[in-house]
């Protein structure tokens, strides 16, 4: 693969609290030099990134619904994503209800993501289970709901709660396999990591500015051009 192949596959997110706009800076600078998919941040900072288009023209700017409890109220979801929208994102990633997900209530959790799709369409949604906090049947019931509600991907978590391991993707494949597509989100941190993913199915990745730099100085050590 190419550096460029790489990158075209990493939504490149600073999305934890404590995410400072030097971070996003340097996630803004890094996106000029490497054809990254999309940056996210949290809501807050988006006004701060979209001045940014006229000086990246490759730049795609995600927005973040329901991030990153996922227990929020429809309603207020609902207006996190159209504001999301009417800021002009490029794509929305929400988190579904998992307390509703692990109460059995699926016709809800369904009912909630169909809702939220029809608000962004046409930008693609990508609908996070939070893959640590689940067992493998919540993940197998999470995945064929993401899948039958007509979302853009299934996603494995936040990155807050912990990494998506092997056996999470393989639960997943076993659910749904190629009918839609997969990104996974927290502890990919080499380059190693991303490829066995990808060979496992994986079509993107998102991944914390610094694991997704020091991603990008792997291939490059590696004479990858």
């Amino acid at each position: 693969m190419t550096i460029k192949e790489i990158a075209s596959m990493i939504d490149i997110s600073a999305v934890r609290a404590e995410s400072t706009w030097n971070e996003i800076e340097d996630i803004l600078r890094a996106t000029a030099k490497y054809p990254f998919i999309c940056v996210f941040s949290m809501p807050g900072m988006i006004d701060r990134i979209l001045p940014y288009r006229n000086e990246i023209p490759n730049l795609r700017i995600g927005g973040i619904v329901g991030f990153p409890s996922g227990g929020e109220t429809l309603e207020a979801k609902l207006f996190e994503a159209r504001q999301m929208k009417e800021k002009g994102c490029d794509e929305v990633d929400m988190v579904l209800n998992i307390g509703k997900l692990k109460s059995g209530m699926l016709d809800e959790v369904k009912a909630e993501i169909e809702q939220i799709k029809a608000v962004v369409s046409p930008l693609p949604l990508k609908v996070i289970m939070e893959v640590v906090l689940l067992t493998d049947e919540e993940i197998t019931a999470a995945s064929k709901i993401i899948r039958d509600a007509g979302a853009a991907f299934v996603k494995t978590g936040t990155g807050w709660a912990g990494a998506t391991t092997e056996h999470h993707i393989e639960v997943i494949k076993a659910a749904v396999g190629d009918t839609i597509p997969l990104k996974v989100a927290g502890g990919v941190r080499s380059l190693d990591t991303l490829l066995k993913m990808r060979d496992m199915g994986v079509s993107r990745f998102g991944i914390g500015y610094k694991s997704a730099l020091g991603i990008m100085r792997e291939a490059e050590e590696r004479g990858w051009l």
